[in-house]
């Protein structure tokens, strides 16, 4: 039996964990584990993968890796274990330079359940050629036209609606020009077809090998108990030993050069030019250069008054790339600075100004206190334990992943203190940061890219696209027509076969325990303020909230605009830039947020946060911050105000499509929803008319003006609410922290007695929505679908069987019949307790009217289908699983504070719970008899084209919206 060697152990105090390496001596196989008292056990396993053709290889293989192996010969034993596991995470990543399958458990059962399936899945993989046909591209027929389709070749049509990656692919193709950078990792729909299924086996048997294996693991487990099972899994029967595959690194250039690149615009405006200088800077994984890139990023561009960035916002046009700063994803760094929004006459001045800004810096240096602000916020992200999506453990292990791939020291992922050390010692020399920027300056190996938006970009490759099919249709014989014609019948009959999941291990509800998690207590109020004694690992937290419920719905987008522009304008009497170092030298987070919280019986409270955090040695600077901006910040700039309005609305017109899928949700759950409602009007389609009025405004002094008292207004309605005080941190670190803050005193008697009558912020017209029933267009090759209904919330006793409902269809419907044969890359139901909604949905879809149809069968199936009860147990997991998904210690405390003001009680949760464990297949099809099938439908959809069937829909054009 192969044995692990261990190679070192270190224990990291800043983290409160032991990190441990390891290395298995015949194949080279490296395990890093990170041992921590976490709930969360975390495993990867990752590969490099450094294709050097377009074709989607790696991405595919990603996909069909999942799609049944050796042990585990199941049709799709990935989404099969998503509904069979208390899994907190479940997913596999294809990145530009490796793959990564990664999971996490809190039940140990459940984690060594799931390490037998990823192993298997990830080293013995059948890689089914009906599977690579279903997953990857196929050739079929629509009527009598011939087409493509497939999940990742459909997947990446919707990932090309991103200008960023279009411009990140361009300048990628030229400065990392003989590198695996140089392609489209995901696959770029016009080269995906040209993948053979063989080509993907020699790729799986030329990249996924132990020689080439890194796996990782975190949380209260032994590595050696890993260790066993990759050794009996894996080990045993693969050997041999291969040098990592490495990706190729760039050769420097003697002299800079430039190109063109053209990004997807739904109009091409003449406002839409850019202007990006990338430079090529060390590896990785050097620490020093890591860091260095870092501070260069803070220094020149980190807040409003850094040199670079300050050129850039006062150049009176344009506005800052949203590429800026240090990327460190690839082996060698990329550093960009850049404009978009330019006029083609402004790329030279735009040149120019940036290029004076860099070598005045060079000259003049920056004030230390910025070098800093930054080293602090390098130590809080270092404390800081987070919480999200992802786990906090993987997060970690990710971190540190491209140090062990690229041969490098995971240590310096995880240990900081000796780097942040001599970092320290150097930015107390003034020459150092002018020497990084002269550095900079000099470095030959810098592209200058013209960015060139292209109103016709989707159509031009809808056009090569059906080109390249007509061309093949009229060449096809009659065998081979009936090839595609039988190819697609038996993909239809593989589809159809049940998953034979016995053969999958399974958590069952019986396994799990009969009771909620116990929410953390809420101390009393002491002085006005509630403070949480967490385990915050040295951060702490404060959080003012304002109740702003009784403000008029015409106001809801201008508490929008007031939460995006607050922060980045003055305070007090300092300017906006003056403001904006001053608050990054004291906090390294601030943050102003705006949300609707749903109550029983579909009433809910509008609440305005300012939110700021650090580290606990620096209460008074967080209770400075938070003090200032909520007792005077400033609208009186118009100069900035206008610069920052017309970026935001900029950017809302670039994002119509990429923002396709929400704007399709919110269309859809609005007329449904109060909270969705406001969710609409603040950032949904709705909104847009609002931000076309406030750019016309913009564009005058008086109209400025006007915005500026409406906000100023706005800033006296909400401060003149009593506010509540949440605060958190080490033991009375929370209570410290909430005496220091100094906000404005109220008259809570007045407050509560104030009535602001309807139309008295004198806001541009909501539009009357609801524009369900639509089809929102914007140019695109993808469709997002959506239908949905008013559904009861959390305190019905429908609630749990409608929770349970939405999992059966999505696993037992929806899955099958909209990405397996629809070749969407999602297709799900949802039941949204809080705003009252049920959801059916598609998510970059090639299909409309198709997946309505879908949509509609659907109930049809739950109501007279006859499910399994291990299928309603496996639904029954899925729902419990989310609702045991363990939180950061600082979002514990808010969970707590959150379900209490939306009166969801422990017996609230209880009788949730218990809804679930016990919900029998009856209980489903009764709530989706009378709320759904017995309901009124909603629906809308984003349509990326508008020639096809829209299912009775009416187009409404979101570019005519906002402009």
């Amino acid at each position: 039996m192969s044995t692990f060697e261990k190679v070192s152990s270190n224990f990291i105090p800043v983290l409160q964990a032991t990190i441990e390496q390891y290395v298995e001596p015949a194949s080279g196989m490296r395990h890093i584990h990170m041992h921590t008292e976490q709930a969360e056990m975390v495993f990867l396993v990752a590969f490099p993968t450094v294709p050097e053709v377009s074709d989607g290889r790696a991405h595919i293989l990603e996909h069909l890796a999942l799609c049944g192996s050796a042990r585990y010969p199941v049709r799709d034993p990935f989404f099969s274990m998503l509904r069979r596991s208390t899994a907190t995470f479940m997913n596999a990543m294809t990145y530009p330079d490796r793959t990564v399958y990664p999971f996490a458990s809190t039940d140990r059962k459940d984690f060594f359940n799931l390490l037998d399936v990823y192993l298997d899945a990830a080293f013995f993989p059948n890689l089914d050629y009906l599977n690579f046909r279903q997953e990857g591209w196929r050739h079929a027929f629509e009527g009598d036209k011939l087409v493509y389709q497939g999940i990742v070749f459909n997947e990446m049509k919707g990932a090309f609606n991103s200008p960023m990656r279009a411009l990140d692919s361009g300048i990628a193709s030229t400065l990392l020009k003989g590198t695996t950078y140089e392609v489209e990792s995901g696959g770029d729909p016009l080269d995906i077809p040209e993948l053979t299924h063989e080509m993907l086996k020699q790729f799986h048997a030329s990249h996924y090998h132990p020689s080439q294996a890194v796996i990782m693991t975190s949380g209260n487990i032994e590595a050696s108990a890993v260790q066993q099972q990759v050794a009996e899994r894996v080990l045993s029967k693969l050997s041999g030993f291969s040098p990592r595959r490495l990706p190729q690194l760039a050769p420097a250039w003697t002299a800079p050069q430039e190109n063109i690149v053209k990004i997807p615009s739904q109009e091409a405006r003449d406002d839409e030019f850019g202007l990006q200088f990338a430079w090529l800077l060390g590896e990785s994984s050097d620490p020093l250069a890591f860091y260095h890139a870092h501070l260069l990023s803070a220094g020149l561009l980190g807040e409003s008054s850094a040199p670079v960035m300050r050129a850039m916002e006062s150049a009176g046009y344009g506005r800052p790339s949203d590429m800026n700063g240090r990327d460190a994803g690839t082996r060698q760094m990329v550093f960009h600075i850049g404009m978009e929004g330019l006029t083609e006459e402004q790329i030279a001045d735009a040149h120019t100004r940036i290029w004076a800004a860099l070598e005045e810096t060079a000259e003049e240096g920056i004030p230390a206190a910025v070098l800093h602000a930054a080293l602090r916020d390098i130590k809080y992200g270092q404390r800081e334990i987070s919480s999200g999506r992802m786990p906090y453990g993987l997060g970690r292990l990710l971190h540190a992943l491209p140090l062990a791939m690229y041969d490098g020291d995971v240590m310096d992922a995880f240990d900081n203190a000796a780097i942040l050390e001599t970092l320290e010692q150097q930015i107390a020399d003034p020459e150092f940061f002018k020497q990084l920027v002269r550095d900079l300056i000099a470095n030959p190996t810098r592209l200058t890219t013209r960015v060139v938006p292209d109103a016709a970009f989707f159509t031009e490759r809808a056009a090569q696209e059906d080109a390249k099919l007509a061309a093949l249709q009229a060449s096809l014989s009659d065998e081979q027509r009936a090839h595609i014609v039988a190819e697609s019948a038996a993909l239809d009959a593989h589809q159809q076969l049940p998953s034979n999941s016995e053969v999958l291990p399974r958590i069952r509800p019986g396994d799990v325990s009969a009771h909620p998690r116990p929410a953390l207590a809420i101390p009393d109020a002491v002085n006005g303020a509630v403070a949480f004694s967490i385990a915050s690992n040295g951060i702490s937290y404060a959080n003012v909230l304002y109740d702003v419920s009784h403000l008029p719905e015409a106001s809801w987008p201008w508490l929008r605009l007031y939460t995006d522009l607050a922060p980045e304008l003055g305070v007090g009497e300092m300017s906006f830039d003056d403001a904006s170092a001053w608050r990054q030298s004291m906090v390294p987070s601030f943050h102003i947020g705006l949300e609707a919280i749903p109550r029983p019986q579909q009433t809910m409270r509008v609440e305005l946060s300012f939110s700021a955090s650090g580290l606990r040695e620096e209460h008074e600077a967080i209770a400075a911050v938070l003090s200032a901006w909520i007792a005077k910040p400033r609208f009186d700039e118009e100069e900035r105000l206008a610069f920052l309005i017309e970026s935001l609305v900029q950017d809302k017109l670039s994002s119509l499509a990429e923002s396709g899928s929400r704007y399709a949700m919110l269309a859809s759950t609005a007329p449904l929803s109060p909270t969705r409602r406001f969710d609409d009007i603040i950032g949904g389609p709705a909104a847009l008319p609002f931000y076309r009025r406030l750019q016309q405004l913009s564009k005058t002094s008086e109209g400025l003006q006007e915005i500026a008292r409406e906000l100023d207004a706005l800033h006296a309605h909400i401060i003149a609410q009593p506010p509540t005080v949440l605060c958190a941190g080490l033991d009375q670190d929370g209570v410290i922290l909430a005496g220091l803050l100094d906000l404005p005193k109220v008259d809570t008697a007045a407050a509560r007695e104030e009535v602001v009558e309807e139309g008295a912020v004198n806001a541009p017209p909501v539009v009357p929505m609801p524009l369900a029933n639509t089809a929102l267009h914007a140019t695109s090759q993808i469709n997002h679908c959506f239908v949905s209904w008013t559904v009861p919330g959390v305190h019905s006793p429908d609630a749990a069987a409608l929770a349970v409902a939405a999992e059966l269809m999505t696993n037992q419907v929806l899955h099958t019949a909209l990405r397996e044969k629809g070749g969407a890359y999602g297709g799900s139901a949802s039941y949204a307790a809080g705003a009252g909604t049920f959801t059916l949905s598609s998510y970059r879809d090639p299909r409309l009217a198709g997946t309505y149809a879908d949509f509609d069968l659907t109930l049809t199936q739950i109501l007279d289908g006859a499910f399994s009860q291990e299928q309603v147990e496996e639904a029954i997991i899925c729902v419990i699983k989310g609702l045991d998904k363990p939180h950061s210690p600082y979002a514990e405390a808010l969970t707590a504070w959150n379900m209490q003001q939306r009166g969801t009680t422990e017996a609230v949760r209880q009788q949730f719970r218990t809804g679930v464990l016990t919900c029998t297949l009856e209980q489903i099809k009764a709530v989706t008899r009378t709320w759904l099938k017995d309901g009124q439908p909603s629906r809308a959809a984003f349509a990326g084209n508008t020639t096809q069937d829209l299912a009775g829909l009416e187009v409404v054009d979101l570019l005519a919206l906002a402009s």
